[in-house]
């Protein structure tokens, strides 16, 4: 994987010396690509500025943007357009406050927003801020940090609000060389929905515990299905929204029954026994109904489908930050209807963490000419009352100390939500940082989706998914 990982960042900084780029093709996971080539610095010019601010003296030690002369800086992130008008009119209060600041901005869509930061990061054109997902913090320097050491700015920006919030940020974000490459803006991880209804017409107060009370639960509401489900009746326990489902339900297993991540210094930390088990009692699921079979899981595959959307599933698994856009759809936004619990262990004894990632981070980079200002911006965004309630949940839902305190207050996290940020809180696991590669996920899919299709059986599907993944770390 390394060869390969080397041949993609000579081909960008080929592309970079022709000034020619390569169309990004749509991917429906933010999923990283990792490179292992040192990043070379090179200074970017400073832009030409016209009125130059009065200097004021910084006062007690302490940085303000005051002190500076008329000046430029480049802040970059993806996003909808939901997302761009809040972020842009946040951005607007930051320049009202320091007219002599001048903040680019630099957004669009998130498809092809990972080639770009490459060829910067290889150009040493990084804007001073990016958006980033965790993963890329990892993987493009293979645990080394490629943006800006946060360490470097803590008297601007406020570590503790990544370390003390709802959840503790700070390890996600600290690379293998012990640097803090990025701010967590909030964290997200998939618990439980269940359906109240369905499991009190079955006598149940609450989600089954194991699996033989999953399996009796499903049995007896899948009684009667139709293979394929053509006049929309069919029931389940459990419905897996998003083509990813299985494969964090998969992980989450293994995780919790071997206490061992996906993989550490590129090899996979599981045997193709391990795993085999894991197959098998995915195979009980199918078979007792609990879960869709391939043919009867139908399209749209997202909180969307009838299924869900008509109360004719017992359960999801679903992102905690997703918790009130699946509420919503499920029959006319019943959220009374709706309670969380964790997914049950694979064996009795097992721990039931939950494998957690930020939902999106914040770097600066590396090659910045004004690392003290895009702290200070980073730090506005993150801990200003007003940025923060015109921002809302344009980032996802923000767990830092300050943001998380007022979105609490503001009702921005509540009822099942907050119950489930504080489920995360209690069961703590953190997803390996190459879990979205999508080289390694593509092999894992295959391998579920031979499984489910009945191509292979639990052991040839675990030799496909343990193997074909070590052949892509190496």
């Amino acid at each position: 994987m390394k060869k390969k990982l080397v041949t993609l960042i000579s081909l960008v900084m080929v592309a970079v010396m022709v000034a020619a780029c390569t169309p990004a093709a749509q991917v429906e996971q933010e999923a990283p690509v990792a490179t292992d080539v040192p990043v070379e610095a090179t200074e970017v010019e400073e832009p030409a500025v016209e009125e130059p601010a009065e200097e004021v003296v910084v006062e007690d030690g302490i940085f303000s943007p005051n002190h500076l002369d008329a000046t430029e800086i480049r802040v970059s992130w993806w996003g909808g357009d939901g997302r761009h008008e809040r972020v842009n009119a946040a951005l607007d209060v930051f320049e009202d406050r320091y007219p002599h600041i001048t903040v680019a901005r630099e957004y669009g869509a998130f498809a092809g927003f990972l080639d770009r930061l490459i060829t910067d990061l290889a150009a040493g054109t990084t804007p001073d801020i990016t958006q980033s997902n965790y993963s890329w913090l990892h993987t493009l320097g293979l645990g080394t940090n490629v943006f800006l050491d946060l360490n470097t700015v803590s008297d601007i920006f406020d570590i503790s609000e990544i370390e003390q919030g709802i959840v503790n940020l700070l390890p996600f974000v600290t690379t293998n060389d012990g640097q803090i490459a990025a701010a967590a803006h909030g964290i997200t991880g998939r618990v439980i929905i269940y359906n109240r209804h369905m499991l009190e017409e079955h006598g149940l107060s609450a989600f089954p515990q194991t699996i033989d009370e999953l399996i009796a639960f499903g049995e007896a509401v899948s009684e009667g299905n139709a293979a394929v489900d053509v006049d929309g009746t069919n029931t389940y326990a459990f419905w897996p929204i998003g083509p990813e489902t299985f494969d964090i339900i998969f992980l989450t297993w293994l995780y919790n029954n071997t206490g061992r991540n996906l993989q550490a210094n590129s090899e996979i930390l599981h045997t193709v026994d391990e795993v085999e088990e894991v197959f098998e009692l995915m195979g009980r699921l199918i078979e007792s109904g609990v879960v869709p079979s391939y043919e009867q899981w139908e399209t749209p595959r997202d909180a969307t489908n009838p299924v869900w959307m008509t109360g004719r599933a017992g359960a999801a698994f679903e992102w905690v930050g997703n918790i009130f856009l699946a509420g919503g759809n499920f029959m006319e936004g019943d959220l009374e209807g709706l309670g969380i619990a964790l997914l049950p262990p694979m064996a009795a004894g097992d721990s039931q963490s939950i494998m957690q990632r930020p939902s999106l981070t914040h770097a600066i980079s590396r090659t910045t000419d004004h690392p003290e200002l895009a702290a200070y911006i980073l730090n506005f965004l993150y801990t200003d009352e007003e940025a923060l309630l015109i921002l809302g949940d344009a980032f996802g839902v923000p767990l830092t100390r300050t943001a998380g305190t007022l979105a609490q207050s503001e009702g921005l996290i509540e009822g099942l939500m907050l119950e489930g940020f504080h489920l995360l809180n209690a069961n703590f696991g953190e997803m390996c940082e190459l879990f979205e590669d999508p080289n390694l996920r593509q092999e894992r899919f295959h391998a579920l989706e031979s499984f489910w299709i009945g191509e292979t059986d639990a052991r040839e599907s675990a030799e496909l998914w343990v193997n074909n993944q070590q052949s892509g770390l190496r």
